[in-house]
C-alpha cells in the first residue's frame, strides 16, 4: 500500500482545516494518509484519529531554542511521522548540519522519519547520484543502526521540479529511485520505501502511477484543495 503524504506548508487556517476534514470524512484511508499541517493545527487531525506529521523538528529533545518546538511536544499533540531535510528548511535556514541530529532524535523516539533529498538542477546521472549518495550518508552517518527498523523513508524531490508542474520523465524516476534503493540497500543492509515528491498532481498523476519502484507521494499544492486532494487518492494504487 502506497504512502499518501499531504504537505501543508503554511497554507489554511483553522477554519480552512476544520471544513477540510468535513469534505474528507471517512473518504480516504487513514492507514496510508499522513497529513502534515501547520504545526498549530496538528492537534485537529490527531483528534480525529488521522495519521498526522510534523514538517520539521528541532535538533535538540529540549532547550533554549527560541522558536523551535521539541519532538516531545510534538508527540505530545499526537505526530507519529516527521519530515525531516525538506529543501525549503535546508535553504532558508541552513539546516543541512543538523539533519543528522534531528534524524537520530526522532527515531529514539520511535518517530517515523521522511527523509528528503534532491538535486537542485539536472545534470549528469553520475553527478547527480553523488549528491544523493552524500545527502544521504550526511543524514545517517553510515550508522546501520538507524535503520534496522522501518521507521526511516526516503522522499525524493528534485528540487527543480517543485512547484514548476514539470516532473522528470519515468527513465529519470526509475533509475534514480533504483539509485537510492540500490545503494542504501549496498552500504545500510536496508531496503527502503522511496517516495516521490515534485509537483505531483491530477495531470502527471497517472504517469508517476506506471513506476512501480515508487511507494508512494509527498504531495504539496494539490492537497490544499479537497477536492483535488480526494481526486489524486482515488488514482493512487
Amino acid at each position: 500500500m502506497k504512502l499518501i503524504c499531504a504537505n501543508f506548508k503554511m497554507n489554511l487556517l483553522e477554519n480552512d482545516v476544520l471544513n477540510y476534514l468535513k469534505k474528507i470524512n471517512n473518504k480516504i484511508n487513514k492507514k496510508n494518509t499522513i497529513f502534515f499541517p501547520s504545526i498549530p493545527y496538528i492537534k485537529l487531525f490527531s483528534n480525529k484519529n488521522y495519521q498526522v506529521g510534523s514538517q520539521d523538528i528541532s535538533f535538540l529533545e529540549f532547550g533554549s531554542i527560541t522558536g523551535d518546538i521539541s519532538v516531545n511536544q510534538l508527540i505530545e499533540l499526537g505526530i507519529t511521522y516527521t519530515l525531516v531535510g525538506h529543501f525549503e528548511r535546508r535553504k532558508y535556514f541552513d539546516d543541512d548540519k543538523y539533519i543528522s541530529k534531528k534524524v537520530k532524535l526522532a527515531l529514539k523516539k520511535n518517530i517515523k522519519v521522511i527523509l528528503c533529498i534532491g538535486e537542485s538542477m539536472k545534470s549528469s546521472d553520475e553527478e547527480i547520484y553523488n549528491f544523493l549518495k552524500d545527502e544521504i550518508n550526511e543524514a545517517l552517518e553510515n550508522n546501520l543502526d538507524l535503520i534496522k527498523n522501518d521507521n526511516l523513508i526516503i522522499a525524493y524531490e528534485p528540487i527543480w521540479s517543485i512547484g514548476s508542474k514539470v516532473i522528470p520523465d519515468n527513465n529519470y524516476l526509475i533509475n534514480t529511485i533504483s539509485f537510492i534503493k540500490d545503494y542504501i540497500k549496498n552500504t545500510y543492509q536496508k531496503d527502503i520505501k522511496v517516495l516521490y515528491g515534485g509537483s505531483v498532481n491530477l495531470e502527471n498523476i497517472d504517469i508517476l502511477e506506471k513506476i512501480k519502484k515508487i511507494d508512494g507521494y509527498l504531495i504539496g499544492g494539490t492537497s490544499l484543495n479537497y477536492e483535488d486532494f480526494l481526486a489524486l487518492t482515488k488514482k493512487i494504487k
